[in-house]
């Protein structure tokens, strides 16, 4: 309440207010709606809101508010974006996430399609359909053009799968302007996977990373190879030079060291690849999970482990070996008070049915219980070399053997105890996750975990020190003090492997911090 009252008083300098009385109710909040207060709508003058609530008339600034109820005034129209997004698919997330703020704003979203099947614009605009309230323009750039007019200031606002190239983002600091991966201008709106598909009718189950590289170079042609018919292997690629071609390399060929063949058939689009595979028994191709149609996905065989599904909890805790993060990314600070809410938006609880419904996978927390993590068991049984390690795994079998697994975890980079930018929001969605009547009434379990590069005792020390950093920033919330006395810090250093120490991306997933509650 202490900061409710804090922005209360600045807001009350902003201006005086004509006396409209309304007289209905509205739900005033913060955009991370951390702090919120109810009451009756007096009036409004398009900048300020005059409340009357149990504490007494209060002013709010619009500009630094979301205002919630029925009686809720139209925005003002100044949601101006022009955004790039890296595929047309991108288009449909990006107007299921503006209509979703215009229905906060008690407005209308009405869209304009491209050439191509995506969207070309969206526009805002009131409830008797004839005022444009605003716009945002929508245009499909490669991955490294869109950086580049972000730059430039072409465009407000760049969506992709890709983070922003480490030579993009120094060379701008280097040029005395913002960094693009600090938390005010890289934003992790949503998660997506790429997945092989197959034809529902073809019997092989699942396909390891190597594998999928050597068909896509050739030397894997018949599905007897892989366990299936004896039939010729139809390998659709993704277009040459899109996202997903880009990501296939790095996450595929790349660590298998292959290079495609000459003669590789590529498709147009996701939608053409998926339509040809589901009419074709022999087909497969790469796709992201968002766009595999009626196709039938494969999982992944790993050489470390078992197999890993494309599914929306291992997705949200980024333990699919080729999960995608949804990436929006501003280049400054000059947004009006609209932009500023819609960026905010992106990220919101209220976002994430909007993001669900365009076929992505939000970052609502779901929990998982210990009889479903069999598979995680057997790594760490795997990965105990000595007694004393055993004896460890013992003990993380009694932690958690009444415990639920949240989906959100918290990473970090190599020799880092250092959140990312997606686990700085994260914390916030935790603690209100942690406060909900589900979950407020049990016993939180931080625990933390490495890869296993270096000594047994150090990676211990190093993942105990990761997890006190996630304790503290949960702790140390706006809402975060109500936990303080429920949270427990735990290690078990490189044991529980989930993903492939073998692998620089299986590595990067050992690093982590899970939330368990009990």
């Amino acid at each position: 309440m202490t900061q409710l009252c804090q922005r209360i008083s600045i807001a009350a300098l902003l201006a005086a207010m004509p006396a409209i009385a309304t007289a209905e109710q509205v739900t005033i909040s913060s955009p991370d709606r951390s702090i919120s207060i109810t009451g009756e709508l007096v009036s409004f003058d398009d900048s300020v809101y005059v409340m009357q609530t149990e504490l007494g008339e209060l002013r709010l600034s619009r500009d630094t508010t979301i205002c919630d109820g029925a009686a809720c005034p139209a925005a003002a129209g100044n949601l101006e974006m022009v955004v790039s997004v890296s595929e047309t698919d991108k288009t449909e997330l990006l107007q299921a996430l503006v209509n979703g703020f215009a229905t906060k704003q008690n407005l209308v979203g009405w869209s304009f399609p491209d050439d191509n099947g995506g969207v070309a614009r969206v526009e805002l605009r009131d409830s008797t359909m004839t005022t444009i309230e605003g716009n945002v323009d929508i245009s499909v750039q490669p991955t490294l053009a869109g950086f580049q007019q972000l730059v430039a200031g072409g465009v407000d606002m760049n969506i992709s799968t890709s983070p922003v190239p480490a030579s993009i983002a120094d060379a701008v600091v280097a040029s005395g302007r913002v960094d693009l991966r600090d938390e005010r201008r890289e934003r992790v709106v949503a998660l997506d996977a790429l997945v092989p598909v197959i034809h529902p009718n073809n019997p092989v189950r699942s396909v390891s990373l190597e594998e999928l590289a050597q068909i896509a170079a050739g030397r894997i042609r018949n599905w007897s190879e892989l366990g299936g018919e004896n039939a010729p292997i139809r390998m659709l690629l993704p277009s040459e030079g899109s996202t997903l071609d880009d990501a296939f390399a790095e996450l595929v060929l790349e660590p298998n060291r292959v290079r495609l063949r000459r003669s590789a058939e590529r498709s147009e689009s996701e939608s053409q690849a998926a339509s040809t595979v589901a009419s074709d028994e022999n087909a497969i191709t790469i796709t992201s999970l968002s766009g595999h149609g009626d196709t039938e996905v494969l999982p992944i065989r790993q050489s470390c482990g078992p197999l890993a599904y494309a599914n929306d909890f291992s997705i949200k805790a980024e333990e699919y070996p080729l999960s995608q993060r949804v990436y929006a990314y501003t280049a400054d600070d000059g947004q009006t008070g609209t932009q500023s809410n819609f960026l905010q938006y992106l990220t919101s609880a209220d976002a994430q049915a909007m993001i669900q419904g365009a076929g992505y996978v939000d970052q609502t927390i779901v929990t998982q219980p210990i009889s479903l993590q069999g598979t995680r068991m057997t790594s760490a049984i795997l990965s105990a070399t000595t007694g004393s390690t055993l004896g460890l795994v013992q003990n993380f079998a009694r932690d958690l053997a009444t415990a639920d697994r949240l989906s959100t975890t918290f990473r970090f980079t190599s020799g880092s105890a250092r959140l990312d930018t997606k686990s700085q929001d994260d914390v916030e969605r935790m603690v209100a996750y942690l406060n909900s009547p589900e979950a407020r009434n049990r016993d939180i379990l931080v625990i933390g975990f490495t890869d296993d590069v270096g000594r047994f005792d150090l990676n211990e020390r190093l993942a105990l020190l990761r997890a006190t950093s996630v304790r503290d920033a949960l702790v140390g919330s706006a809402a975060g003090d109500a936990l303080a006395g429920r949270v427990s810090v735990s290690t078990y250093g490189p044991l529980a492997p989930v993903g492939c120490n073998t692998t620089a991306d299986g590595r990067e997933s050992n690093r982590r911090v899970e939330i368990w509650l009990r």
